[in-house]
């Protein structure tokens, strides 16, 4: 047991040197690279074998793939919210589709810090191509329903543009530092549950230990 223990750290740690290497390349190039150069990397990590060489990449695209689906999971409640505020204000007013919106932007913005689901993620990727539309009819509705003038109605669509960018951005700001300092704090508790382990029992464990 003993002996096989520095085989697999060894086998690891070059595993992990890999993957930092490859790590920066597209996963398009991930995907389609060729035998000569997998097997490039085989000889340049000589305690791997092709298989695991094989799995470190396939590791490396899941990893990148998820790390873009997060991303574009922020985007979401930009992109509902921008729905939202067409149907309420096509279906009341201008005023109802603004409180709706900044309502549904706050709402989703945090829940969207704490959740992720890569199941409902792919279905709700597609509705960035509905905001598009959604824009336009958001346009037509103020010229021709609420009569704005040409300009107004431009100003009106880049501000619903530009501001539910900006204010879900302001949205996921306390969120973000309450779990920052979530983070800090569960480091810190750990930190010194490690130093406490490095230094050895107490003077107190030590006399209840002698008692027993």
């Amino acid at each position: 047991m003993t002996r096989s223990r520095p085989k697999v750290d060894s086998r690891t740690k070059k595993g992990r040197e890999l993957a930092r290497q490859i790590y920066d390349r597209k996963i398009r190039d991930l995907e389609t690279m060729s035998l000569e150069d997998k097997a490039r990397l085989r000889k340049e990590y000589p305690p791997l074998s092709q298989a695991e060489v094989d799995d470190v990449i396939r590791q490396v695209i899941e990893a990148k793939h998820y790390e873009q689906q997060q991303i574009g999971w922020r985007a979401i409640p930009h992109d509902i919210s921008v729905l939202i505020l067409v149907v309420v204000t096509v279906a009341f007013n201008l005023q109802a589709g603004v409180i709706a919106c900044i309502a549904s932007l706050v709402l989703l913005e945090s829940l969207a810090q704490f959740y992720f689901n890569q199941k409902i993620y792919k279905p709700l990727s597609t509705l960035v191509w509905l905001t598009y539309p959604a824009y336009a009819l958001f346009g037509y509705v103020l010229y021709k329903r609420d009569g704005l003038e040409i300009l107004w109605v431009v100003a009106a669509v880049l501000l619903a543009w530009l501001g539910t960018f900006l204010f879900g951005s302001i949205a996921r700001l306390p969120i973000r530092l309450i779990l920052e300092s979530s983070q800090k704090g569960k480091q810190a508790a750990a930190q010194r549950k490690q130093s406490k382990v490095d230094k050895g029992p107490t003077r107190k464990q030590k006399v209840k230990k002698g008692k027993f």
